[in-house]
C-alpha cells in the first residue's frame, strides 16, 4: 500500500513532468564577453531548411541577438522521448504558450540556461537548458 506522498509522485510522473525555469536577465544589446559569446552570435534558427528565402539575407538565418531574448519562465511536459518530443511552454501574455517544435534548437545552451528569442511578438528560437529534467 502506498502512502499519499508516494502516490502523488507516481501520478505526476505518469501525467508528465512539468518544471519551471526562470531566465536570468541579459543586458540589452550585445552578448557579454565570455566563453559563450561566439556560440550565441552564430546560433542559427532551427527551421531555416523550411525557409530557403532566408538565404537572400544571411542575417535572417540567425536567432537574433541578446536584445531579443525574452525574460520569462518555462515549463516542460516530458513524454519520455528524445528531442523534440518533449513539449515546452513559455509564460507569455499571462498564459502558458506552447513553443513550436520547429523553433527548438537541437543543442542545449552551453551555460545551462534556457533562452527564448522573439521578434515582432513571434517566437524565433528556443534554446533548452542543459542538464535535462
Amino acid at each position: 500500500m502506498l502512502d499519499r506522498a508516494t502516490a502523488a509522485v507516481i501520478a505526476i510522473s505518469a501525467a508528465g513532468i512539468s518544471l519551471v525555469f526562470p531566465v536570468t536577465a541579459l543586458t540589452r544589446g550585445e552578448w557579454p564577453d565570455g566563453p559563450n559569446k561566439e556560440w550565441f552570435q552564430t546560433l542559427e534558427r532551427p527551421d531555416n531548411d523550411s525557409h530557403p528565402s532566408r538565404m537572400l539575407d544571411p542575417k535572417s538565418l540567425f536567432c537574433c541577438g541578446a536584445a531579443d531574448v525574452v525574460k520569462t519562465k518555462f515549463k516542460v511536459e516530458s513524454v519520455g522521448n528524445q528531442y523534440p518530443e518533449d513539449t515546452w511552454y513559455a509564460w507569455l501574455d499571462n498564459s502558458w504558450t506552447k513553443i513550436p517544435a520547429e523553433k527548438i534548437v537541437k543543442d542545449h545552451a552551453p551555460n545551462g540556461q534556457p533562452y527564448l528569442f522573439m521578434l515582432a511578438g513571434t517566437i524565433q528560437c528556443f534554446v533548452r537548458p542543459k542538464g535535462g529534467l
